[in-house]
């Protein structure tokens, strides 16, 4: 089927609004025709309308030749595919008529408006400095209700015809699937969850998931053909051991980063976790040593030990699953690479314990040289004897 061309829909803006001073009732009239050109033009590109196309074109006994089983060749059952409930209700149809009409008008006219304004109001201020306010104040306020009224409807306009962009930015997310999980449609869509949620039950509303498609609330889905899927019950984490009697927190800590590190098959990431658990074991020292030195490992304690022990864990349950897939190669590179980040951290973690012992150090030290200076015992005199 030939594709008809669309000349109106080129029309460009800035050649209307140059003419709309010329011949404003001209312009008006090829801002409809554009308008209504565009219109004819997104339709044609349609999916939905690609389909009705697919459906209405197919014939009855091309069925023999069309399908899964179908031979070499043969023609595509579009019809097959794309069912009644994949299409939108004429109620939707009509819905999405209405949206795409009150978003043409709405930036038109707005348009329109709003330029009439701009030119009149340089005239209306000229005639109320010449002839006073009583004569030309109403021109004023004219062109002032044109501008705020002609600015807000083209703001309108340009507020719904996003709306539209975004709605079908998440019909082409979703394609054929039958069910998508809200957050992985909104962040591939790049929207957040409430304005996600909000376009999404708008394009629901305009029919381009079809007649069927709903969100099921229990799951956050959206459904498009089909039953919801049925979540996947939470897993059930494995009994800890049970800990020693007696053992303190630095001592559940260390085990659980030794028995961690026990569990990885790679010699590399052994490596990794056993410098961990060194650098922690000299770190658990101190504190023990020095009470003191607890305060300063609250974070370390309570964020970064645990932080790297789930990782520890996840690379393990990664590298059990047999599968070297690409997200598994990604999350495990990733998890190495945050492991080295952590070495660095946990070494900082140990020389920054030792900054206050430094600083008194160095304090006595300074003392100890100025006490030697003043009593003669640095070696240094201030006579050379011959």
């Amino acid at each position: 089927m030939p594709q008809r061309k669309h000349y109106f829909a080129r029309i460009p803006t800035i050649a209307l609004l140059v003419l709309l001073g010329l011949a404003p009732w001209l312009a008006v009239i090829l801002f409809i025709l554009r308008a209504i050109d565009r219109d004819a033009e997104k339709r044609e590109q349609h999916p939905y309308e690609q389909r009705r196309r697919y459906a209405a074109d197919f014939r009855p006994e091309d069925t023999r030749a069309a399908g899964p089983q179908a031979a070499p060749g043969a023609a595509y059952d579009y019809a097959a595919r794309y069912q009644a409930h994949d299409l939108p209700t004429a109620e939707q149809q009509k819905a999405k008529n209405r949206h795409q009409t009150l978003t043409k008008l709405c930036t038109v006219a707005g348009a329109i408006l709003l330029f009439i304004g701009i030119v009149d109001l340089p005239d209306a201020i000229g005639v109320v400095a010449g002839y006073g306010f009583g004569v030309g104040g109403s021109n004023v306020f004219a062109a002032a209700a044109q501008i705020v009224g002609g600015g807000g409807a083209l703001a309108a306009g340009l507020l719904l015809r996003r709306g539209l962009r975004l709605e079908r930015q998440l019909d082409k997310v979703v394609g054929d699937r039958d069910n998508i999980p809200l957050d992985e449609l909104f962040a591939a869509a790049g929207l957040t969850y409430k304005e996600g949620r909000k376009v999404l039950e708008s394009a629901i509303d305009h029919g381009y998931f079809g007649a069927d498609a709903y969100i099921d609330n229990r799951t956050d889905f959206l459904v498009v053909r089909g039953d919801a899927p049925i979540p996947a019950p939470p897993a059930s984490d494995p009994a800890p051991d049970p800990a020693p009697d007696g053992e303190t927190q630095y001592q559940r800590l260390l085990r659980q980063l030794h028995e961690a590190g026990a569990a990885l098959a790679d010699a590399q990431l052994r490596e990794k976790a056993a410098r961990l658990e060194a650098v922690s074991a000299r770190i658990f020292a101190l504190a023990e040593a020095d009470p003191e030195k607890e305060e300063q490992l609250r974070k370390f304690t309570g964020y970064y030990l645990p932080t790297a022990l789930k990782l520890l864990h996840t690379y393990a349950q990664l590298d059990g699953q047999g599968v070297d897939g690409e997200n598994i190669t990604r999350t495990k590179q990733s998890i190495e690479r945050s492991l080295d980040l952590l070495i660095t951290a946990f070494e900082n973690q140990l020389d920054k314990l030792f900054q206050s012992d430094a600083l008194d150090v160095s304090a006595d030290i300074a003392a100890l040289e100025g006490m030697l200076n003043l009593d003669g015992l640095s070696g240094e005199s201030d006579f050379n004897l011959q």
